[in-house]
């Protein structure tokens, strides 16, 4: 078994910046409000967070509009909703989360959709240190560091300031991480016998209640970052990548025999394809995990991994390294989309937690990259590998993600 040494212990730590009874279960359909033909993809913004200041951009990067918003804090992680249409802001060192609406109206000729308005929405709350986000199966979950708790809401209830839920989840405070499974259960880590990072994982429902076995537990040394799909969650583990079932069964998956004792995967993803995930870390790169037949094989290998991603829809991988270099797959097939050299100054030196670096997200034929120390975010268009345009800002971004709500007919 591998032994975390204690300056991977911190390296991994500084990783969090980047990060039910039936009767009473909040699972929701998420696409129950929509019962249509075909999809349609409108409303496609940029929502920004400032370093420095309480003001949020939000952007429209068709019409170039750039509106201005107050978010509670300054320097407020960003993340988006398994729908596209809302923005979760995190404040890990103040205690509190807000979110925010895409809003407008999308037109459909013979009926329309109204969004509401544009700006920071109903649903906000106090928690304990919010730090790992989840966006599944119609449930947003914080999972609170402070003390290991879950603050969970619908998200189509979000508009509606529906009071948010907190529940326990069977364990002490540390830096944890969850999978929402589509039965309403919740895979979460548990301290275990670890310090900083966590050791084991169980399933509770709800109710906070654990519901699976002690004994189906396995012991790791260290773990984190959690993906999952509907019935499978999978965590980075440094003894291998922990595979958790939504009925308590678990196994590891061993790293490759070319990957040192103290490398792991720290951060993994869910892919459009249940048996296929994506794990990776800065100094071997990006990999594919296929949980049936326990393989895990190289998308990019490279020693300076800057950012990796999967498209909304799950189906690409999009990995960039501190270089410019990218390389895009199509998860199914594992053909390479695109590959090429940003032509684009990132800013990608980091000190540790609450570094201010670039930040990268892919939507479309477009991605999007943040330059703090310029004051810009850069369109990238892909076919043509070629810088589309760029947003001088009059904030420093700290964070964002593309909003984009994809409607049916």
């Amino acid at each position: 078994m591998k032994k975390i040494s204690i300056l991977f212990m911190s390296v991994a730590l500084s990783l969090l910046a980047a990060c039910s009874s039936e009767d009473d279960s909040i699972v929701e359909d998420a696409d129950a409000d929509h019962d249509h033909n075909h999809e349609e993809i409108e409303n496609v913004s940029l929502l920004v967070t400032d370093v420095n200041s309480t003001t949020l951009n939000f952007i429209n990067p068709f019409s170039e509009e750039v509106k201005t918003f107050e978010a509670s804090h300054a320097k407020g992680s960003v993340y988006v909703t398994e729908s596209g249409r809302y923005g979760v802001i995190t404040h890990r060192n103040h205690n509190f989360t807000e979110t925010f609406n895409l809003g407008g109206e999308i037109d459909h000729g013979d009926h329309s959709h109204d969004l509401g308005e544009t700006g920071l929405a109903a649903i906000s709350f106090e928690s304990e240190k919010p730090t790992h986000f989840k966006s599944e199966q119609g449930i947003v979950a914080v999972y609170n560091d402070g003390d290991a708790t879950l603050s969970l809401f619908k998200e189509n209830t979000i508009d509606s300031a529906t009071e948010v839920e907190t529940i326990t989840t069977g364990t002490t405070a540390h830096h944890g991480a969850m999978v929402i499974f589509k039965n309403g259960t919740i895979a979460v880590t548990n301290l275990g016998a670890g310090a900083g990072l966590p050791e084991k994982v169980h399933i509770i429902n709800q109710q906070g209640e654990v519901v699976s076995e002690e004994e189906q537990s396995l012991s790791t040394s260290g773990i984190h970052g959690s993906a999952g799909n509907d019935d499978t969650a999978i965590f980075g583990s440094n003894t291998g990548v922990l595979v958790v079932k939504d009925d308590g069964e678990q196994k590891l998956i061993n790293y490759p025999d070319t990957f040192e004792e103290d490398v792991w995967f720290g951060s993994l993803l869910a892919t459009s394809e249940s048996n296929l995930f994506v794990g990776y870390t800065g100094s071997k790169g990006v990999y594919f995990v296929d949980i049936d037949s326990e393989q895990i094989t190289p998308i990019l290998e490279t020693e300076e991994l800057f950012k990796c991603m999967v498209s909304k829809d799950g189906e690409k991988v999009v990995a960039v390294t501190k270089t410019g270099e990218f390389k895009i797959v199509a998860v199914a097939s594992n053909e390479t989309l695109y590959n090429g050299t940003l032509a684009v100054a990132m800013d990608t030196e980091s000190s540790g937690h609450g570094s201010v670096t670039s930040v990268i997200d892919y939507f479309e034929e477009f991605l999007y990259i943040s330059v703090p120390s310029s004051n810009k975010i850069v369109q990238y268009h892909l076919e043509e590998m070629e810088v589309e345009q760029e947003f001088e800002l009059s904030i420093t971004p700290y964070q964002f993600k593309v909003l984009a709500y994809d409607l049916e007919h």
